[in-house]
């Protein structure tokens, strides 16, 4: 790491620059407790399994993250799961994931928080989520320029120059687990 500059590797162990000003939107992913979901704060739920209209769910895990603008963000793209049956003799596919459940924190009250949302149709819905000793919580927080550090990972999005540098409009940092930066980052 030099100045705003820094060298990451890739996934495919391949190296990468990096480069990232004042007007770089760093966030960083670190641990969270129940505590940490609070009312009004946004929060991105992954079920245990696809959560059926007017049903509690209960909670993998929960991602609490800032309000834009007074407001949480919506859902990036649109979690459709494909269709496309495999070639006969293919292995099975994986079961789809459960779609996250995206929304407002209206309440805490013990093990249950409860989720305002909208629905595909735009209208308001409040779901209750059950929380247990699996679920796993994280927090998504603005950081400062010192989160980028040797070690961590890191997901960068912006552009490329034409020397092969990116130059990012955003920077998520997550602690490295064992050294190794497995999946992607949520967030």
């Amino acid at each position: 790491m030099a100045g705003n500059s820094i060298r990451v590797t890739k996934d495919d162990n391949s190296s990468a620059a990096v480069n990232f000003t004042s007007t770089t939107k760093i966030t960083e992913v670190a641990p969270a407790t129940l505590s940490d979901v609070t009312q009004g704060s946004c929060v991105t739920v992954r079920p245990t399994q696809e959560i059926q209209t007017g049903q509690p769910a209960t909670a993998a895990s929960v991602r609490v993250s800032p309000s834009v603008n007074g407001t949480c963000p919506p859902a990036k793209g649109s979690g459709q799961a494909s269709t496309t049956t495999p070639p006969p003799g293919s292995p099975s596919p994986a079961p789809p994931k459960p779609k996250p459940l995206l929304g407002s924190v209206a309440s805490v009250t013990g093990n249950t928080i409860t989720v305002a949302g909208t629905d595909a149709s735009g209208n308001s819905t409040q779901t209750p989520v059950t929380v247990d000793d699996q679920t796993k919580y994280s927090k998504l927080a603005t950081a400062t320029p010192d989160a980028v550090a040797q070690g961590k990972c890191v997901t960068a999005r912006g552009s490329l120059d034409n020397g092969g540098t990116l130059q990012a409009t955003s920077i998520n940092v997550r602690a490295a687990v064992d050294g190794k930066c497995p999946g992607k980052p949520r967030g």
